[in-house]
């Protein structure tokens, strides 16, 4: 049958011959009709009867995908509002979902519409493109939002707004430490058709950049392919601004590089460790971070297994995954995916079936360099990056911290153990002495030890960067609280007053210390500490001195029993 002529719809904003869209570039796609058909998630022709046409868009063939998404059932809520009011509503969840697959010369782009993205096949959505783009077309000084994730072992992501934009500077991202996943600005001069539509024949473009693009481009054919062929022409012959040099210093591996399947390896033994390494997280992909705030439950399928949680851990998929054979785990992530849902049930999906794989996040030693897997990706960590990380930790660990402290030897089994033999050197103990308050109900520990100069100080035995993690965040969420919190203070001076009555205890902890004795009994240095624990060392040691408080950190020797 012959394409069918298709016009890009009709501008539904306030911007004249454009229109506000969402964009994909496909990869390891052919611009053939059964190359891109090839691209769509088959099961939505199959299931749900989607219709894919050939079409052609100002005489450039296409192909269109569109339908309905629905099971003609009530939604799960109509129970509820039965129970409580003895009406049923009678209503249906219905979807409407299009996606226009629109070659460019080599390249091929996805234009999506409604709940479009979940017709395309995951796999081909080239990740990161429309980061990249904003990475090379936006104005530094006009950034309107930040979504950003820390790379150590919690796998936190935040967003930062700021309406009328702001430079990159103003936005509270850590120099190192953090992947940017999504970024808004405003685009510096461009040849989109949006810049010709404005005051004096320009207009301010505002675009979003994650894996999908949402930008204005043109409503009429010819607009919207010269449009692409700009975005494809950015891409290609741009750098990044120099001010965005902090968040491009994270360089993805290609995927024919040589070391991908040596961190392959190395990650699907990871995903089969007895023990949580500190090495693995799980945190919510950029495509669904627009939708998490809706979701309310999870179906996650590895395998033969299908659960639903109310909201997966790295421990659960670890669950999971018990019992796959080795060199199979990671297959397995790959093709098992995770669907966020906006009702409890799991019947009610608020994000594509993104695969598993994508919300494994870890860091691998290999040779000389770390690497970072993110959203099915991996990042060679640079070495400048490493460089700064590096110094300033190095800063932490040899600066003076006035606090001498006992060796670690063998007779002392437990942290607690140590603990109560550093007490014998002048050392308050607080180990295990919980401090609850409204603001706390779970309760936080203020430190295991206490110096006599009111030095809080937080000791840690460990092999692995997770616990040291934990470590550093008490530290923070410790003196934080003793410094705001008047309940948690007055409970930290009868805590203190209870173990050593003429204690002279000050107004507020101007001092943090790490304690850190390493189970191999190596010096504690940036060789040898996790990439992971560096970074939420630096995330903790701001953050207090921030508030005017000092941090150090002490590498506590290991010896023989009796220091033998």
């Amino acid at each position: 049958m012959p394409p069918t002529s298709v016009a890009a719809p009709a501008s539904t904003t306030a911007v004249p011959g454009t229109r506000r869209s969402t964009l994909y570039l496909l990869r390891d796609t052919g611009t053939s009709p059964a190359a891109l058909r090839a691209a769509l998630n088959a099961r939505y022709e199959h299931d749900h009867s989607f219709v894919v046409e050939e079409v052609a868009t100002a005489g450039t063939p296409a192909l269109l995908c569109h339908g309905v998404i629905g099971s003609h059932r009530p939604p799960d809520w109509t129970s509820a509002v039965h129970t409580l009011t003895g009406r049923k509503p009678a209503v249906e969840n219905l979807t409407s979902a299009c996606a226009l697959l629109l070659p460019v010369a080599d390249d091929v782009f996805a234009l999506t519409f409604g709940m479009g993205h979940l017709l395309l096949d995951q796999s081909r959505i080239s990740p990161g493109f429309g980061l990249d783009f904003v990475l090379r077309a936006a104005q530094p000084d006009a950034v309107r939002q930040v979504t950003h994730s820390l790379m150590d072992a919690r796998g936190r992501t935040d967003r930062s707004s700021a309406a009328q934009g702001q430079h990159i500077r103003a936005f509270p991202i850590e120099e190192y430490g953090e992947v940017v996943s999504r970024l808004v600005g405003v685009l510096s001069e461009t040849e989109l058709t949006i810049g010709k539509h404005g005051r004096n024949g320009r207009r301010t473009a505002q675009a979003a950049g994650t894996d999908a693009l949402k930008i204005h481009l043109g409503a009429q054919p010819e607009d919207l392919l010269r449009d692409l062929a700009q975005v494809r022409d950015i891409l290609a012959r741009r750098s990044p601004a120099p001010e965005f040099e902090a968040i491009a210093r994270v360089r993805p591996l290609k995927s024919g590089d040589p070391r991908r399947s040596v961190l392959e390896a190395r990650l699907d033994d990871l995903l089969g460790a007895s023990a949580d390494t500190g090495s693995l997280a799980l945190a919510v992909p950029a495509a669904c971070l627009d939708q998490e705030d809706a979701a309310l439950s999870y179906r996650v399928k590895l395998g033969p297994v299908r659960r639903l949680m109310p909201s997966p851990s790295i421990g659960d998929i670890l669950e999971l995954l018990d019992g796959v054979p080795p060199g199979e785990r990671l297959e397995t992530l790959s093709a098992g995916h995770i669907q966020m849902h906006r009702d409890e049930e799991g019947s009610d999906p608020v994000s594509a079936q993104v695969k598993a794989r994508k919300w494994i996040t870890a860091e691998i030693a290999l040779g000389t360099s770390r690497y970072f897997h993110h959203e099915g990706r991996w990042f060679e960590i640079g070495d400048r990056y490493l460089e700064g990380i590096r110094s300033e930790v190095d800063t932490l660990l040899t600066a003076p911290a006035g606090c001498p402290l006992p060796a670690w030897t063998t007779d002392l089994a437990t942290e607690e153990a140590y603990n109560l033999e550093a007490a014998k050197h002048g050392y308050v103990c607080l180990d295990r002495r919980l401090i609850r308050t409204a603001r706390h109900p779970r309760g936080f520990e203020a430190a295991d030890l206490l110096a006599a100069d009111g030095t809080l100080i937080h000791v840690k035995r460990a092999d692995s960067s997770a616990p040291l993690s934990h470590l550093f965040a008490q530290g923070r969420v410790s003196a934080e609280a003793l410094r705001f919190d008047a309940e948690a203070r007055a409970v930290f001076v009868r805590r203190v007053r209870e173990r050593s009555p003429g204690h002279p205890l000050g107004e507020a902890p101007r001092r943090v210390v790490y304690a850190i004795s390493l189970k191999s009994g190596k010096a504690l240095t940036t060789a040898n500490l996790f990439t992971f624990a560096q970074v939420s060392l630096l995330q903790a040691a701001r953050a207090l001195r921030a508030q005017g408080i000092d941090v150090a950190v002490v590498d506590i020797p290991s010896l023989g029993s009796g220091g033998a």
